[in-house]
């Protein structure tokens, strides 16, 4: 957990966005993205911004790598992320994603997320994606190796 607070507190778009960490564990990591009106995407309608949705999904995406990779620590850039937006979320309601990293390669991590309507989180999904994220190894100096 205080791995995924400190991903949080050192991404400043995260912070902007003032997600937060619901729980963290090796299989995954559940993320809070609340609805605030600087978030929404059409003022008409109040729904939050696709472009939020996906900015807290990858974040939660790298954070489930630290969970899985867990005591080690890893620098994991985004290669690719498909996101299927399936519904909008009710206008004033907070999101929230479960990400899990399912797969780790040399090279690679491979990571499923889906995302809720707080509170519907056995209902239909907002949103879902695949991920892939490379691995960056780190020597004791915090220098990149590989």
């Amino acid at each position: 957990m205080d791995v995924c607070n400190r991903s949080l507190e050192t991404v400043r778009h995260s912070r902007n966005l003032g997600m937060e960490v619901l729980s963290a564990e090796e299989d995954g990591v559940r993320v809070r993205l609340p609805w605030r009106e600087d978030l929404v995407g059409n003022p008409d309608t109040g729904v939050l911004h696709g472009g939020a949705i996906f900015a807290m999904m990858d974040q939660a995406g790298g954070m489930a790598n630290s969970c899985r990779l867990f005591p080690n620590f890893e620098i994991t850039p985004t290669i690719d992320f498909r996101v299927d937006h399936l519904h909008a979320p009710t206008p004033g309601k907070a999101v929230v994603c479960h990400a899990s990293c399912y797969r780790l390669t040399e090279h690679v991590t491979f990571v499923r997320l889906t995302t809720w309507e707080e509170g519907k989180e056995d209902g239909e999904p907002v949103a879902t994606a695949l991920a892939t994220y490379t691995r960056m190894k780190l020597d004791k100096k915090g220098r990149v190796v590989s």
